[in-house]
């Protein structure tokens, strides 16, 4: 069995990232009073592959080096089919990206609101709340802001007070896809992710494979490979061929609104 992935996905998004065929039938989503396990949770991600999974973490700027931590609480029951597990409920998820941190070790929130604090490091945060729809939570809710000792400290006051008008009113839960083994082995890693959405700009743009790998700011071969692949699959093996009108198109809709923090593509 795969390695359960978090998302921030519907489960025909989810099968969409997977590449698996649009006729795959769906599993159903279990009820709310069928939800029957409780969990903390804890994850730690690269912004890429974060992004990937339908988290909204901002633009994707190639060379910078991110991560993603997750935290919170959820309510679930594990659903099998199609040779995957699915799992379904309501969560409250705390979402930090985290940049410019210094020295090695694994990262935990309070690390991270010291490290903003004492080190320069740099840190933005939002809750998440999904498979709830209550009306009650906006003003539970603090919206996404710089991450500190102080903001620490009130999102854990959040995280509770959020927790408890949701996890126990099951009248307004309505499980949706917390996570699944689907996209265990589609979670790209870094390279591969920064390659793609730099080759799916440089296709928008109408720049040729020779011309993209050409303004690449990054000297990283798995990066260059990544775009190679992404364009050999949109456009073909001529590395001089000029993406027409409709490829261009499919690219940006592809993007689906991430931006690199400049372009290499003009000049």
């Amino acid at each position: 069995m795969g390695r359960m992935t978090p998302v921030n996905m519907s489960v025909a998004d989810v099968h969409a990232a997977a590449g698996m065929a649009s006729d795959v039938k769906m599993p159903a989503a279990p009820e709310a009073g069928d939800l029957d396990n409780w969990a903390q949770e804890a994850y730690s991600l690269s912004v890429s592959a974060a992004a990937s999974l339908g988290f909204p973490v901002g633009s994707i700027a190639a060379g910078a080096q991110r991560d993603a931590l997750m935290f919170g609480s959820s309510r679930w029951k594990d659903v099998v089919a199609n040779e995957h597990t699915y799992r379904f409920g309501v969560a409250l998820r705390a979402l930090v990206v985290v940049s410019e941190i210094k020295g090695s070790g694994a990262l935990t929130l309070p690390v991270v609101a010291a490290k903003v604090e004492l080190e320069g490091a740099r840190a933005s945060a939002q809750l998440l709340v999904r498979g709830y729809k209550g009306d009650d939570l906006g003003g539970l809710l603090p919206s996404w802001q710089s991450f500190g000792v102080d903001s620490y400290a009130q999102y854990m006051a959040a995280v509770s007070d959020l927790q408890k008008a949701i996890m126990g009113d099951s009248g307004n839960i309505q499980p949706e896809l917390l996570a699944t083994t689907v996209v265990d082995s589609k979670v790209p890693n870094p390279s591969e992710a920064i390659g793609s959405v730099y080759g799916l700009h440089a296709i928008a743009e109408g720049a040729t494979l020779t011309h993209a790998l050409d303004k690449l700011a990054i000297d990283d071969h798995e990066v260059s490979e990544a775009v190679r692949a992404l364009y050999r699959s949109r456009i073909g093996e001529d590395e001089r061929a000029v993406p027409d009108a409709q490829q261009r198109q499919d690219a940006l809709d592809r993007l689906q609104g991430f931006h690199l923090s400049r372009s290499w593509f003009k000049g």
